[in-house]
């Protein structure tokens, strides 16, 4: 028997190994606390997580009052801009996540009112990615265990720890720890990070400083960055409705913490590169949720959506069209004492 379970512990060895090596490492940042998680060459930061430790870490020392939420293109909405159409001594920040979800939504505003702090103002960006689902599975889209009461604590780090043994995603991740080297076809399973040293830890704000300049500069868009452009455009079409009973019930419980605090909010429908609007009934239910002086359809074909300098990729506009698009929503509304 012992020589049995000899056999077994050195079988299991390497197992151990390498779990140690996970825990020393922390590829994908979810087991140590950091002051940027965007580090270059980590395994895929799921941003929620980010964005939800980053927010505990300094809950108590800024006391946020204004926040804009929703999925990765709500990014580049600076504070900065922001501060030219609300109260001067409003501290934002930004709560993001990657994909989105209705769900999301509701779960950020409601971990921000079980602190007993302010939601003074918002900004929440919607499309129809993020109407379409309720809930969002994969690594990179769990909710951070903290806003589910900690309900999903194992399921969040059993599927980091199975990430770390899939091994494409060893196999970059070793070579470009050693080569410095990255290709697109690394995307999947690690990140360049090439920004990350214009992240701002207190306000969760991620600048593309990088691109931004090059653009300004006309030498963003090569034709290696052209060709992701080509074939997206379909102006012509609608989005199928995304709304369905359960993301309506989802956002109306947003709708009544906003109240509840009296939040001065507006929701953003994102200016797509793909010109595809969305659907009328979804706006519709927008609309009569939030108020119809509250919801801003810039989907479908429009100013920016008709010229690709206005993005960085298809998916993502730049900063310069948030700040446009803040100019635009406030300006009948401009009041600074909120």
């Amino acid at each position: 028997m012992k020589r049995f379970f000899k056999y077994w512990l050195l079988f299991l060895s390497p197992f151990f190994v390498f779990l140690l090596f996970y825990f020393y490492l922390d590829p994908f940042k979810v087991i140590w606390s950091y002051d940027n998680y965007y580090v270059k060459g980590d395994g895929g930061i799921n941003r929620d997580f980010v964005s939800t430790n980053m927010y505990i870490k300094g809950k108590d020392r800024y006391h946020y009052d204004s926040f804009i939420i929703g999925n990765s293109r709500s990014l580049f909405y600076k504070i900065e801009d922001w501060k030219k159409h609300i109260a001067p001594n409003s501290i934002g920040y930004h709560f993001s996540e990657s994909g989105g979800s209705v769900k999301g939504i509701l779960r950020k505003l409601q971990f921000i009112d079980k602190q007993n702090e302010k939601i003074r103002n918002a900004i929440i960006t919607v499309d129809y990615d993020l109407l379409s689902q309720t809930d969002r599975e994969g690594r990179l889209f769990l909710p951070a265990p903290q806003l589910t009461n900690f309900s999903n604590y194992f399921s969040f780090h059993t599927e980091h720890l199975k990430a770390w043994f899939d091994l494409r995603f060893l196999y970059y991740w070793i070579y470009y720890h050693l080569f410095n080297e990255y290709s697109p076809k690394m995307a999947k399973y690690i990140e360049q990070g090439t920004n990350y040293h214009y992240y701002n830890p207190i306000t969760n704000e991620e600048l593309f400083v990088t691109e931004d300049s090059l653009i300004k500069t006309g030498k963003y868009f090569s034709s290696k960055t052209m060709r992701l452009f080509k074939n997206i455009q379909k102006p012509d079409s609608i989005y199928p409705i995304a709304i369905n009973e359960e993301r309506k019930d989802i956002l109306i419980q947003a709708k009544h913490i906003l109240d509840k605090h009296q939040t001065y909010y507006k929701i953003v429908i994102n200016p797509l590169y793909n010109e595809i609007c969305i659907n009328p009934q979804d706006y519709n239910t927008l609309c009569k949720i939030f108020g119809k002086d509250n919801v801003f359809n810039f989907s479908g074909i429009n100013k920016w959506t008709q010229d690709y300098h206005h993005y960085y990729e298809p998916s993502h506009y730049t900063a310069n069209v948030s700040s446009e698009i803040m100019d635009s929503i406030y300006f009948h509304h401009d009041d600074t004492s909120h």
